[in-house]
């Protein structure tokens, strides 16, 4: 079974630790997350309600949107820089630096992501490495008043804020780095953010790429990928080797190979490294190696930090409206309308309607490949488009959408089913539209402008249809395969030996002509249906006889013990004699069943016909003695009564032996 790390209310921090001598801190992230589970019930809770939001979002998402960003999911970032020596122009540098390579890396087009592709897919087989539909913004709107920055800065500060363990509540709202000197670390985050004026720690020395301002970047960890770590930390991904074991997946997700161990420093694109019997994938912005080889998230990983970000962080979504934008670009807006293209063909449209900004507007339906003047594009075929429409001060709006092609109605008219194997079989259809459409059985030649289909032997068939401009649907249709055999003879008896199985099926057709075949299940063909000794389940019985007509049967065998079969091997012993002198050997009096026994009755009576012992207990014998003294030797009568079957399910008639039993002495 798999565990999930998430948001934690009252912070808990995972580290990505820094080398020293050689030798690395490990994060104890699970065990702190273990221990918090197990002795704080709302944090228990939390976290469930939280997973289960995720598994929802994944299992309600489209197919749709799984292979596309239709919508990109933006975030607001804002940047503190604390007691780090630099300027603020450095600083805005530094910000503007890691929010940009971030960017690239969530979005899978950093330039050293063809590492991956290049050792694929003999390196990790099947995994995949999408981009995500996740950004990030350095915020330039709607700052806190008490920031003092103006409007249409970038949020970065210097020497005002620094957050470890308690939030900034005036920066809610934002995704926050706060950058500092760390020694020992390189940074962490709380598993799984809140957007409350929480965020990341990052080391001076491995923020951004950029050394400015008298500040100088770790050799190792020069590329920004600290945050790009613990940033996916903060959107509820954990290390892959959290599990400390071989055996259960850390990180909650299924694509991401088992690990037990983190890896450190740098790999040849090809090198493989196997581990817990698969290739270690180290490449992970989630496990430990050096900037330089560390490039990619698993399709997993992506889905589960898209799924956080819409189930847990709905309020930086929110605030990315109203925070992200550039402010010399407020007014300026754009909206579009699109028109499906029709079986006609080519008749989709796009017309743009925008306003506020400076004119002239640009725009383009090609993702700023081609602009026009004109805001409607017509004569367009179903497609994916990606739109683009800029202003004369250069402010954007970005957006996609699909145009579909109209589908003609289509549906099944009649259909009539082969006989017996042969080709007698047809179907009709019709298409509810106004053009001419042409026919096909799985779109191939010939083509046909009739809608009917003949010689058909039992199958199912596409039927596809199309006009001139190649607008086209289809639909399935199953012949089947009609049979005059019917049984004249159908036995099938239930299991009712408590300890065999003697279930039966015996069959006969009235019908059809000679040789008749039958196929019990999937063996071999056979010259009569008369199945014994089955145990309880569910038979397929099968005929064809020499027309080649043929029928199937399904059947179920049931257990019964209302009447027990007369060949059940069951016997209950009853000796006709005891020797109660303590030896260990026949001391005692007692039944011994083959089979379960229910309503159970024991009586033994001396000579005058009194009772001197009874029991309903199968398992309670008589050890031949009376009112607590053992009697001399002697004959007694017993009688004995029960039902056959356990409890529930037990034969309807009562049985009664009778007997004598001798005490000798």
């Amino acid at each position: 079974m798999k565990f999930f790390l998430a948001t934690i209310p009252c912070f808990f921090w995972l580290t990505l630790f820094a080398q020293s001598d050689g030798d690395f801190e490990r994060c104890n992230t699970f065990e702190i997350h273990q221990e918090k589970m197990a002795t704080d019930p709302e944090y228990a809770n939390s976290y469930a309600e939280k997973m289960q939001k995720i598994e929802l979002w994944k299992k309600n998402r489209s197919a749709e949107a799984k292979a596309d960003c239709d919508e990109i999911l933006f975030i607001p970032v804002a940047v503190h820089f604390q007691d780090v020596g630099i300027d603020y122009a450095c600083a805005v540098e530094m910000a503007v630096d890691q929010v940009a390579s971030m960017n690239e890396d969530y979005a899978g087009t950093n330039e050293d992501f063809e590492k991956f592709e290049n050792a694929q897919p003999q390196m990790w087989g099947n995994i995949q490495s999408p981009g995500s539909c996740i950004q990030f913004c350095l915020a330039t709107l709607d700052h806190p008043a008490e920031s003092g920055l103006p409007e249409g800065d970038y949020a970065v500060t210097l020497n005002q804020y620094s957050s470890d363990l308690d939030e900034v509540a005036a920066w809610a709202g934002y995704l926050n780095f706060y950058v500092r000197e760390l020694s020992g670390v390189l940074g962490y985050s709380p598993l799984g953010g809140n957007g409350d004026g929480d965020g990341v720690v990052c080391g001076i020395s491995s923020f951004s790429s950029v050394n400015c301002g008298g500040n100088n970047l770790q050799g190792n960890y020069n590329l920004g990928r600290t945050i790009s770590h613990e940033v996916g930390h903060y959107l509820s991904l954990s290390h892959p080797f959290d599990s400390g074991n071989c055996t259960a997946d850390g990180d909650g997700i299924d694509d991401t190979p088992l690990t037990d161990e983190a890896t450190y420093g740098c790999y040849a694109e090809d090198e493989e490294i196997i581990h817990c019997d698969e290739p270690k994938l180290w490449p992970s912005y989630m496990d430990y190696v050096d900037d330089a080889c560390m490039y990619m998230f698993t399709a997993g990983q992506v889905e589960n930090m898209e799924a956080y970000v819409n189930t847990s962080l709905e309020n930086l979504l929110n605030s990315a409206t109203i925070k992200c934008e550039d402010a010399a670009c407020v007014g300026f807006d754009v909206s579009f309308s699109s028109q499906d293209e029709t079986c006609d063909g080519n008749d989709g449209s796009i017309t743009f309607n925008a306003s506020g900004g400076q004119e002239p507007y640009a725009y383009s339906v090609s993702n700023g490949l081609q602009f026009s003047e004109n805001n409607s594009f017509q004569s367009l075929a179903e497609d994916k488009y990606y739109l683009l429409v800029m202003d004369d001060a250069g402010c954007e709006f970005v957006d996609s959408v699909v145009i579909d092609r109209e589908i003609p109605p289509m549906e099944l008219v009649r259909k009539q089913s082969s006989f017996c194997g042969d080709n007698s079989g047809w179907l009709e259809v019709a298409v509810n539209h106004p053009d001419e459409f042409e026919y096909s059985i799985s779109g191939a030649a010939p083509w046909q402008d009739t809608t009917y289909f003949g010689n058909l032997v039992a199958g199912t068939y596409t039927v596809v249809a199309r006009n001139a401009a190649n607008c086209t649907n289809q639909i399935e249709v199953t012949i089947e395969d009609d049979s005059d055999l019917r049984l004249s003879k159908r036995v099938v008896k239930p299991v009712n030996c408590p300890l065999l199985d003697n279930g039966l099926i015996e069959l006969e057709v009235g019908n059809g002509e000679e040789p008749v075949r039958w196929r019990f299940n999937d063996g071999p063909l056979l010259s009569d249906a008369y199945f014994d000794r089955l145990s309880p389940g569910t038979y397929n019985v099968s005929v064809e006889d020499a027309r080649g007509c043929r029928s199937e049967f399904e059947f179920d065998i049931r257990v019964s013990y209302t009447n027990v079969g007369e060949d059940c091997p069951c016997e209950v012993y009853i000796p006709n004699a005891i020797t109660p002198d303590e030896d260990g050997l026949n001391d005692i009096f007692k039944t011994v069943p083959s089979c379960p026994v229910t309503d159970f009755e024991l009586v033994i009576a001396n000579r005058w016909g009194e009772v001197v012992f009874e029991t309903n207990n199968v398992e309670e014998g008589w050890n031949g003695g009376v009112d607590g003294y053992y009697v001399g030797p002697d004959v007694f009568f017993y009688r004995v009564m029960y039902r056959w079957g356990e409890e529930r399910n037990e034969s309807l008639e009562r049985e009664t032996r009778t007997g004598t039993i001798t005490i000798l002495r």
